[in-house]
């Protein structure tokens, strides 16, 4: 009990070390970090001006808004928002954000190694090697994407809720759905892979235990429920995007690493390019390796080993050893190229964009790998590995961003750019390019109108338009499913129909069939089926 008092902060003083290029004034140069940024900036304006839960980022695409909240994983948003509202810099919140779930990474390995029952030594040099996912490192460095950060931190939590289910609490069951909603929150590709890979750990674990799988159904199902205000809405309405249609999508096949990047990759700032030339590192690590090369001898011994067999420490060791090291060989094999039949094969998996997104999951094996090979290993054996962990310690330590800088929430506030590589969740009816045109204020394409705003967000905006003439008029805002435009016409209040054509193109658009006083509301609204029965399911499981 002593020994398991100084994990904590053993556990702290990692993450500290993780996550040091965040102690610069400014904020790294990263492939997404910008656009997370400036995401946060959005869901603050979305809730302030009454989008609960939001779904239209009111201020991107130079303020003609953009869909991004409907198809993207809301963890990081959400947790944002107190710090938002207190006006704490965004650079700042991120940074907070990450340290925290680095730090809830660390520490959710170790309860999970704790309920495999290992020694305190294994579970401290199984969290090491968790610590040193060269997945998280480039991720925190190079790349800056907050969703992975949170994925990477919850993960270990599913494993440990696994093991924890023969032991029911209500209080402590209700806590590890909420984990699972989390999760499910976190980043869509993470659930999309990382789900199926638990039920694997789990079927392999406990096959057909009845008692185990009400429980894991009940908890997920009570999971899914608390996040169907999210899931149903972007499932059900990713027809009405590009988001199928990009090339990141389309062509995902062309960005398999190969064998030699993944075992000999420096980390280092790249991009991840169509085909086998890359300046992005995708090393498994070398500790990792080190680790699979061992117990994928010691398995290979114990099948022609009579007397290691029939020890039942050992066997037992070697079960879930072997449950650990084909599902790390299985993630490793799936980034190959020789795998694309069967990725082509697989219905959603070419959401997952990059193959080599699989390492998101890898670390969490590799810690119950080296947390058992440390308790199997000899002394000499194991001071080896001590070795191997401290010199990638020290090379990653190395690793620099390649630059800083700094923005005040005000310019996040006013991002103008869409923050999804491709423009992905652009509605396909959107084609208008002239976006730097915008002025809050509708614009009038046929007839002679006269308006007033009286006032007008991203996401509602009430004005009066006097029309001497039929009139089609045009708002400088993207059109996407839930927008509504209302008007008084002669004490009766009708909802417009909207109309599009080459002039209006794809933006809210309507015609006033004859002259008069309108004074007319649009607002973005929740007003959809999937985003009704989504929230309706929600509320209902947290009641």
């Amino acid at each position: 009990m002593i020994k398991k008092l100084f994990a904590f902060p053993i556990a702290i003083i990692l993450a500290l070390i993780i996550i040091k290029p965040y102690y610069h004034a400014g904020f790294p140069y990263t492939h997404d970090g910008e656009n997370h940024l400036a995401r946060f900036a959005n869901y603050k304006i979305a809730v302030r001006e009454g989008q609960i839960p939001p779904r239209f980022a009111p201020n991107l695409m130079n303020h003609y808004g953009y869909p991004v909240f409907n198809y993207n994983y809301p963890l990081a948003n959400i947790l944002s928002l107190p710090f938002s509202f207190l006006k704490i810099n965004y650079e700042v919140t991120f940074k907070i954000l990450a340290g925290i779930l680095v730090l809830l990474g660390l520490v959710g390995v170790y309860h999970w190694l704790d309920r495999l029952q290992m020694p305190f030594k294994a579970m401290m040099f199984g969290t090491t090697v968790y610590a040193l996912s060269p997945y998280l490192w480039s991720t925190i460095l190079y790349r800056g994407n907050i969703g992975e950060i949170m994925a990477w931190g919850l993960f270990p939590w599913l494993f440990y809720f696994v093991e924890s289910l023969r032991s029911y609490n209500n209080i402590s069951f209700k806590f590890k759905s909420l984990i699972i909603a989390a999760f499910l929150l976190s980043h869509n590709v993470a659930v999309l892979f990382g789900i199926p890979l638990v039920l694997l750990y789990a079927f392999l674990r406990y096959k057909f235990d009845r008692i185990f799988w009400i429980r894991l159904a009940t908890a997920l199902g009570f999971g899914i429920a608390l996040t169907f205000w999210f899931w149903l809405p972007a499932v059900a309405e990713k027809n009405l995007v590009t988001v199928g249609e990009v090339g990141l999508v389309s062509s995902f096949t062309s960005h398999f690493p190969t064998l030699k990047q993944l075992i000999v990759s420096p980390l280092s700032f790249g991009f991840s390019q169509p085909g086998s030339i890359d300046s992005l590192s995708f090393s498994l690590g070398l500790i990792q390796i080190v680790l699979l090369l061992i117990s994928s001898i010691m398995i290979f011994k114990a099948l022609f080993s009579k007397a290691l067999r029939q020890r039942k420490i050992f066997n037992n060791s070697l079960k879930l050893l072997s449950i650990l090291v084909a599902s790390c060989l299985l993630l490793v094999i799936f980034q190959l190229k020789l795998t694309k039949p069967i990725w082509e094969l697989i219905p959603l998996v070419s959401f997952i964009q990059f193959p080599w997104r699989l390492g998101l999951f890898l670390g969490v094996f590799w810690a119950g790998i080296g947390a058992l090979i440390w308790t199997l290993a000899k002394t000499n054996l194991k001071l080896v590995l001590i070795g191997l962990l401290i010199i990638q310690f020290i090379s990653y330590l190395k690793a620099k961003p390649v630059d800083y800088f700094h923005r005040t929430n005000v310019d996040y506030d006013a991002f103008s750019q869409s923050t999804t590589t491709k423009n992905e969740n652009l509605p396909k009816s959107f084609t208008y390019l002239e976006i730097s045109d915008w002025q809050p204020r509708p614009v009038v394409l046929t007839g002679d109108v006269q308006v007033k705003v009286d006032y007008w967000t991203g996401s509602d905006r009430q004005y009066t338009i006097i029309a001497h003439t039929p009139a089609i008029i045009v708002e400088p805002t993207m059109y996407f499913a839930g927008w509504q435009t209302t008007g008084d016409f002669n004490g009766e209040q009708k909802q417009l129909t909207y109309v599009d054509n080459e002039q209006i193109q794809g933006r809210i658009g309507y015609k006033l069939e004859a002259a008069g006083t309108y004074e007319l509301r649009s607002e973005f609204t929740q007003r959809t089926w999937p985003r009704m029965v989504g929230n309706a399911v929600s509320v209902v499981s947290i009641v």
